[in-house]
Formats: C-alpha cells, structure tokens, sequence
C-alpha cells in the first residue's frame, strides 16, 4: 500500500514538473516594440498572455493613431501642393499669353521696320513738288501735314519752306530722333512740341533735365547745340 502511494506521489509530481515546464516554454521572452517597426509573429501572440495582449494591442492602436495622422498630414500637403500647382499653371498660361502677345507686337515692329528699311532717306526734287506735296507721297510719310519735318531737317538749304526746286536732294529722316541740333530761333516748347519728338510742347522739362550740363537756364538755348532727346 505504502508503496503504491509512493509511486503515485511520484507521478504527481513527475506531471507538475512536466506542466511547469511546458508552461516556461510557452513565454515570450522579448518585447515588441511597435514604434520601430517591430511586430509579434503570429506564434508569439499566440502566446502571450492577457496582459501582455492588452500592452501589445494598446501599442498598435497608438501606432495606427499616429499613423493615421501622418496619413492626414500628407494629405493636406497633397492637397496644398496641387493647389500651388494650379496656381502655377494659371500663372503659366498667362505668362504664355503675354508672350504670345509680345511675340506679335515683336512681329509688328519688325515689319514696320522692314517697311522702313525700303523707304528712301533721300528724295529729288522734280518739277511741281513742294514740301507738302513730297510729304504726302506714300513712299516718303503719306501725310502731307507732316511736311514741316522735310523743312526742319533741311533747313541747311531750304530758306523759304515755300520755296525748293528741281534736283534739290533733300534728307528723309526716318524715325524718332535721339538727338537735336539746335537751330536759330528755337527754344525747349517748341523742339518738344515738334511731332518727331515728344508732339508735345509740355513735355520740354524731359529735354532741359537731360541736358542740364549744357542748359544753365531752360529759357536760354543756343544755335548748333546738341541736345540729347530722351525716350
């Protein structure tokens, strides 16, 4: 009998180590840690216990919070760099527009250039012309009104703008001029109000400003001075 209970007594305690033993070999010895990446295999949440369960998932849920904004956060930014993106397009497209239209107004200049360049910067005088008439020609300004400009710019042999005569070579200046030579008789008002110049007499201020190392006083200008004519 005594025997009989010895050995059962060792069997007891043969299977309470056993469980023991099992039971150590079923522990998660390392800790996850979620915030760099690192994960529990499936087997070893398997056997983590209730508490450990509940740390691991605490931690997830964090990390999917924090996850979740940063998610939000490249949204916006997504949508504030389309939306610069837009902008920049639109300022594009106007860019674009205005170059085209300066492409045009380059075009333009370089045509009424190109006419230019095939107008004479001479013309001879015939039988029956006059300064009002030349003006008019087409090849010369096709505005009659504009005669005073062939007087003033050959005013060197021209005394009476009445009076020019056949084989007369006569200058045909093209043109806004950058310059003036000052002739007897003229003063600021006058040499602004000229058309190829500023075709205003108020603007003379423009010429005394830019010739002020010559013009000691706006009232008094001399013949033969040259005057610089901004633009």
């Amino acid at each position: 009998m005594r025997n009989r209970n010895s050995t059962l007594i060792l069997m007891a305690v043969v299977l309470l180590a056993l469980f023991l033993l099992a039971g150590c070999g079923k522990r998660v010895l390392r800790a996850a840690d979620v915030s760099k990446g690192d994960y529990y295999t499936a087997e070893e949440f398997s056997r983590l216990s209730g508490e450990q369960r509940d740390e691991y998932c605490a931690q997830l849920t964090e990390e999917l919070g924090a996850q979740q904004k940063n998610a939000e956060n490249a949204s916006q930014m997504v949508t504030e760099a389309n939306k610069k993106a837009a902008e920049l397009e639109s300022n594009l497209a106007a860019l674009d527009a205005r170059i085209a239209e300066l492409q045009a107004e380059v075009s333009e200049l370089e045509a009424k250039k190109a006419e230019r360049d095939r107008k004479p910067e001479t013309y001879t005088v015939v039988v029956g012309d006059c300064l009002y008439k030349i003006s008019g020609y087409e090849k010369i300004y096709a505005d009659p009104l504009k005669w005073p400009r062939l007087y003033r710019a050959n005013r060197n042999q021209i005394k009476d703008p009445n009076l020019i005569y056949p084989d007369w070579v006569l200058v045909v200046p093209r043109g806004f001029p950058k310059e003036w030579v000052v002739y007897a008789g003229e003063y600021l008002s006058k040499i602004a109000g000229y058309w190829e110049i500023y075709d205003n007499s108020s603007e003379w201020p423009k010429i005394y400003e830019a010739n002020k190392d010559q013009i000691s006083d706006p009232d008094l200008i001399y013949p033969d001075q040259v005057l610089k004519i901004p633009r």
